[in-house]
């Protein structure tokens, strides 16, 4: 016991053993705490970079990163988010245990090699740079869960993301991207796939593939057909297609028993399949402005209950009886 004595005040000294030592470990508890506790840092220079689980660089106009940053070795989540970084230093290879990196709102051309050394990432975010491209060795990052390309100039990406298997979130939204990659249906992980503000113009049939998504955002593509196997989509929350060409619902959208939230606004609609009646999780169904001629009359009580803030269209198409 004499190792804890110096943890234990004197009253408590003449107890008996395991009452002491049921006591030492009471006391030495705010210390083992401490020591568990993620070490912080904001600064490049630290004095015992080592000890550094997050080093936070944000916000502090950096135009390029120091190669001192090779120092963090121990470093498990970096932000450089809301600089000016045009490159990372391949000092940025050294940090062989990141999960987390956040490059978000830099000036980021090229797409950054550097860090596709370091196969432990988990969470990458590239949002807001200047990108027109994504390296194939990309594929390297087999453990990446989070990807966010958003808000860049990338108007292809490569097929070598088909091996991001373990990927749950995707987004690409806001780029010129034509298409999705090639054998995007091998991502079966994906939960959230966000391929908004594109210029896509097929919605593939293996998107049915993808079983384990809760969220489907194409909105502001140039999509004309959603295809027949949507319906396979078990387990989809949200469903957002707003802003496209599309002309048809696929009855197939009856099966998704999960959806709470539909956008429909801006395609070319003119009615709604009838299946849509089996859709008893619905919380939320944007209509917006299609060429909407007639509802069927089993989906009108639906469409009752979400009357507030659609067109004076669709309302009068809902609300006025057959002659």
């Amino acid at each position: 016991m004499n190792k804890f004595a110096n943890f234990i005040p004197p009253k408590f000294m003449n107890m008996k053993k395991s009452t002491l030592a049921l006591l030492a470990l009471f006391f030495l508890m705010p210390v083992i705490s401490f020591a568990q506790d993620e070490v912080i840092e904001s600064d490049i220079n630290a004095e015992n970079p080592q000890k550094v689980k997050i080093l936070d660089l944000s916000n502090k106009q950096l135009t390029k990163i120091p190669p001192e940053i090779g120092r963090f070795v121990n470093v498990e989540k970096l932000y450089l988010r809301n600089n000016q970084i045009v490159s990372l230093p391949i000092e940025i290879s050294k940090l062989v245990k990141l999960k987390e990196l956040y490059l978000n709102n830099n000036q980021i051309q090229r797409f950054p090699i550097e860090i596709c050394k370091l196969i432990t990432l988990e969470k990458l975010e590239l949002s807001r740079n200047k990108m027109e491209y994504v390296s194939t060795s990309i594929a390297k990052l087999t453990r990446l869960k989070k990807l966010d390309l958003s808000n860049n100039k990338i108007d292809e990406l490569p097929a070598e993301m088909a091996g991001l298997v373990n990927l749950t979130e995707l987004n690409f939204s806001t780029n010129t991207i034509k298409a999705i990659f090639p054998g995007f249906e091998n991502c079966r992980s994906l939960k959230v796939l966000n391929a908004g503000g594109n210029r896509i113009e097929i919605l593939p049939a293996e998107v049915g593939a993808l079983t384990n998504l809760t969220s489907l955002s194409v909105n502001q593509n140039r999509i004309s057909v959603l295809p027949n196997e949507i319906g396979n989509l078990a387990n989809l929350q949200t469903l957002n297609v707003e802003k496209n060409l599309i002309r048809k619902i696929p009855n197939s959208i009856g099966n998704l028993v999960q959806l709470k939230v539909v956008d429909l606004d801006e395609n070319q609609l003119k009615s709604l399949p009838e299946e849509m009646i089996n859709l008893v999780a619905l919380k939320e169904l944007y209509l917006g402005t299609n060429p909407w001629a007639i509802f069927p009359d089993n989906l009108k009580p639906l469409l009752e209950k979400m009357l507030y803030g659609q067109s004076d269209l669709v309302k009068k198409l809902v609300t006025t009886p057959k002659p």
